[in-house]
């Protein structure tokens, strides 16, 4: 598993965004306990190109878009200059309304969306790395 994930793309204006931590700066949040959220670029395609519509498709916008063969697991730390983000245990949910589960179809979101806490504030921009480190880097 590859321990580097390249920003693909930010939900942002800018082609930077800085990391507070309640999450990106100027952007609300439906949950705070839930920061950042992070789609992989294949799972973004994936929406983007699915004739099938999840009910979540429409509405679930991602801070941060990786490039990346898998996502970070539960509790990875990923850091890059003075941001460290941490993954959070919780990952996106079906509503049992959603026309894929009516429909037992897959939905690319289910692996490929997780939230992480900022745990140390800082800028990332689109190119980025984000690295996993151990807790003492």
């Amino acid at each position: 598993m590859s321990t580097d994930y390249t920003v693909a793309a930010l939900d942002h204006t800018e082609p930077c965004a800085h990391f507070t931590p309640e999450g990106v700066e100027g952007v609300l949040r439906k949950n705070p306990n839930r920061p950042v959220s992070l789609i992989s670029l294949q799972a973004r395609q994936a929406v983007d190109k699915a004739t099938e519509r999840g009910l979540c498709f429409k509405k679930f916008v991602a801070d941060i878009t990786v490039d990346s063969e898998q996502m970070p697991p539960t509790g990875a730390l990923l850091k890059s200059g003075d941001l460290v983000l941490q993954i959070l245990p919780e990952r996106k949910r079906c509503w049992p309304e959603c026309e894929l589960l009516e429909k037992k179809l897959p939905c690319s979101l289910i692996d490929g969306v997780r939230y992480a806490s900022v745990e140390n504030p800082g800028e990332l921009c689109q190119g980025d790395l984000l690295t996993m480190v151990t807790p003492t880097e």
